[in-house]
C-alpha cells in the first residue's frame, strides 16, 4: 500500500490558488480585456499578459497574501517583480522587512541592494540594509551603507542622526559622541540626547551623559526611556539615593510597572544591599514573570542563595510555569555543583517549552563535563531536530566533535552548516580553525582570507593570517598592517600581541618585539607555552640571555608541543 503526504502538495496547490485568485482580481479590476490572457491548452499553465501597473498590483496583493500566510516563495516571487517594475521603496521595506524577520537575511540582503539601486535616495531603504549588517555582526559594512547615502545626500540631518544611532548601536561611541555633538541644536531634540547619552556612559563620561539626559526629560517629561536612562546614569556616577527617587516617582506614577521594580531590584543588587534587593522582590508585582526576572537579577549577581529562596515558594504552587524547573537546574549547577540534580530538573522540560533549547544546551554541558562526550552529541543532535534553525546547536556539534579530537567529522558538520548559513561568521571562522588543524594550511588561509576582506574589523581573522604571514616569512610588511589593526581591536589579548611581537620579531624589529611579548605574557591568556618560547627567542636575539632562559624554561613548564627544541635552543645559546 503506498501512502502519500498530503500536507506538502495541498500547501503547494493554495498557494498557487493564491496567486491565481490575485491575478483573478487584477485581471477584473483593471478590466483587462479578452484575449490579454491566453489559456494555452487544457493542460497548460495560464500566460498572464499584464500592464506593469496591473503586475505590480498583482505583486502587492501576493505580498500580503504570502505574508499573512508564511509563503517565503510568495514574497520572493512579490519581490522579483518589484525589482523588474522599480515601485516605490516601502514595497521593498515590506518584503524584506519580512525575511529579515523570518531570519532570511541573505535574500532580505540581496533584495535591499536592489531596491536601494532602484531608490537611491530612500534613506529608510538604506538604514534596513545597515541593519542587515549589523544582524550579521559585521558593523564595518553597515557603517558603509549610511556613510555612502551621506556622500550622496549630505545635506540630510534625518541621515546624520541616523549614522549617529547606528553606531551607538555597534558601540563605536567616540564617533557617535562627535557626530551628534556636531549637530546643530535645533535637531537636538530629546530623543537625540538620550541617544547621545547612551554614547557618553559608553566613553565612561557619565556626568556628560547626565547633563544630556536632565535637559531630555525637562523637554520630554513623559520620555520613560529617558528617565530610566537617567537613573543608570545616576548609578554609574555614584548617586544611587537621586537614582532610587525617580525610580520611586516613576512607581508612583505606575505602581505595577515591572521595569521600575526590577531596576530597584538591581540598583540594591549593585549597591550591595541584597536583604534591601529582595525587600523589593518580594513587595512588587505578583507575577510569575516579574518573580522569575528577579530571580534572573539574583543569578546574574551570584546570589544563589537568594534566588533559590525565591524560587522554592513559586515551585509549590499549583499552576507553576514548567520553567521553574530551568531557574532551579542553574542553582543545582552553580551554587551546589549538583550536577546529577541538574539533569534531573533540565529532564522535566519539555520540548514545547520556551526554554528547551537551554536545557538542551545545558545538559549537553554537563554531559560532556563528565566525560560522556556521544552522550552530549546524542542530546546535541536531538535539540537540532526540534530546532532545525539553532545556529548554537550547530557550532555546539562541532565543537564536541572537536574536543573528542574527530576533526574530520567535526569538518563534516561545520560544512553542513554552512550550507545553510554561508555568511555566519563563526561557523566560517571554526571552519578555518578545523582545516588549520587538518594541516591543510592553504585552505584555512584562503577562509581567513575571505574574512579579513569581507569583514575588516574582525581581528581574530586579522590576527590568524597576520601570524601565517609572519610564520611563513612572507609578506611581512602586510603583516605587520594586519596585526597593528588587530591590536588596536582587541588590545588586550596576549595572543594577538605574541603574533605582533613575532612579526616585528621576523621583520627585525626586535626592540618591539620584545616590548610586546613582554606585555604579552603579563596579560591573562599570556600563560601558554608557544608565547613563551617567542620570549625566549625574542630575548636571545637581543643578547639578553638570562632573560631568554627564563622564558624558555617558563615555556617547558606549561606543556609545550616541542620540549626537546626549546631544550636544543637552550643548549645552543
Amino acid at each position: 500500500m503506498r501512502v502519500f503526504f498530503l500536507e506538502p502538495f495541498v500547501g503547494r496547490c493554495f498557494a498557487s490558488m493564491r496567486r491565481l485568485a490575485c491575478l483573478a482580481f487584477i485581471a477584473t479590476a483593471c478590466f483587462i480585456p479578452p484575449g490579454c490572457a491566453r489559456a494555452l491548452s487544457p493542460t497548460a499553465p495560464v500566460e498572464w499578459d499584464l500592464s506593469p501597473e496591473a503586475e505590480l498590483s498583482y505583486a502587492t496583493l501576493l505580498l500580503d497574501q504570502s505574508i499573512r500566510h508564511d509563503d517565503k516563495q510568495g514574497v520572493l516571487e512579490a519581490a522579483d517583480i518589484f525589482v523588474r517594475r522599480a515601485p516605490r521603496p516601502q514595497a521593498f521595506i515590506d518584503a524584506a522587512a519580512w525575511l529579515m524577520l523570518n531570519k532570511y537575511r541573505e535574500e532580505a540582503r540581496a533584495l535591499l541592494e536592489k531596491g536601494v539601486r532602484l531608490n537611491p535616495g530612500s534613506l529608510e531603504l538604506h538604514m534596513l540594509l545597515s541593519e542587515t549588517w549589523v544582524e550579521e555582526q559585521n558593523p564595518g559594512r553597515a557603517v558603509e551603507v549610511m556613510q555612502a547615502f551621506l556622500k550622496a545626500h549630505p545635506r540630510s540631518e534625518l541621515a546624520k542622526q541616523e549614522l549617529g544611532i547606528l553606531y551607538v548601536k555597534i558601540g563605536r561611541y567616540a564617533e557617535a559622541d562627535k557626530l551628534f555633538s556636531a549637530l546643530p541644536e535645533r535637531l537636538r531634540n530629546a530623543f537625540v540626547r538620550y541617544c547621545h547619552a547612551q554614547a557618553l556612559e559608553g566613553l565612561n563620561r557619565s556626568i556628560d551623559a547626565i547633563r544630556q539626559l536632565r535637559i531630555a526629560v525637562k523637554e520630554s517629561p513623559e520620555f520613560i526611556d529617558a528617565w530610566f536612562a537617567l537613573a543608570r546614569a545616576l548609578e554609574s556616577a555614584k548617586q544611587p539615593e537621586e537614582a532610587s527617587r525617580i525610580y520611586a516617582r516613576l512607581l508612583e506614577q505606575d505602581p505595577g510597572n515591572q521595569e521600575t521594580w526590577l531596576r530597584l531590584v538591581e540598583l540594591e543588587l549593585r549597591a550591595g544591599r541584597t536583604d534591601k534587593a529582595l525587600e523589593h522582590a518580594r513587595s512588587g508585582p505578583e507575577t510569575f514573570s516579574f518573580k522569575l526576572a528577579t530571580v534572573t537579577l539574583f543569578l546574574d549577581a551570584k546570589r544563589y542563595a537568594e534566588a533559590e529562596s525565591l524560587l522554592l515558594p513559586l515551585a509549590a504552587e499549583p499552576d507553576a510555569p514548567e520553567e521553574i524547573n530551568f531557574y532551579l537546574a542553574a542553582v543545582a549547577y552553580e551554587a551546589h555543583q549538583d550536577k546529577a540534580g541538574t539533569l534531573r530538573l533540565l529532564n522535566r522540560i519539555s520540548p514545547n517549552n520556551r526554554f528547551y533549547d537551554r536545557a538542551l544546551r545545558l545538559r549537553a554541558q554537563i554531559l560532556y563535563e563528565e566525560g560522556k562526550t556521544d552522550e552530549a552529541l546524542a542530546v546535541v543532535r536531538e535539540g537540532q531536530k526540534v530546532f532545525p534553525s539553532d545556529r548554537e546547536l550547530r557550532l555546539m556539534e562541532t565543537h564536541l566533535l572537536l574536543a573528542a579530537d574527530r576533526r574530520s567529522e567535526a569538518l563534516t558538520a561545520i560544512e553542513k552548516a554552512l550550507a545553510e548559513w554561508p555568511a555566519e561568521r563563526d561557523m566560517l571562522f571554526l571552519r578555518g580553525s578545523i582545516l588549520d588543524l587538518l594541516d591543510r594550511k592553504q585552505d584555512a588561509l584562503a577562509v581567513m582570507e575571505k574574512l579579513v576582506s569581507e569583514r575588516p574589523d574582525d581581528y581574530q581573522a586579522l590576527n590568524y593570517v597576520g601570524y601565517s604571514l609572519a610564520e611563513s616569512n612572507k609578506e611581512l610588511d602586510r603583516a605587520l598592517t594586519l596585526l597593528e589593526r588587530a591590536v588596536r581591536l582587541a588590545p588586550d589579548q596576549a595572543y594577538i600581541l605574541d603574533s605582533l611581537a613575532w612579526a616585528q620579531f621576523r621583520k627585525g624589529l626586535l626592540q618591539d618585539a620584545l616590548d610586546n611579548i613582554r606585555r604579552a605574557v603579563s596579560l591573562p591568556g599570556g600563560e601558554e607555552s608557544a608565547i613563551w618560547e617567542h620570549y625566549g627567542d625574542i630575548a636571545a636575539a637581543l643578547g639578553k640571555k638570562d632573560e631568554a632562559t627564563r622564558a624558555w624554561n617558563k615555556a617547558l613548564t606549561l606543556d609545550p608541543e616541542a620540549p626537546d627544541a626549546i631544550r636544543k635552543k637552550m643548549e645552543t645559546r
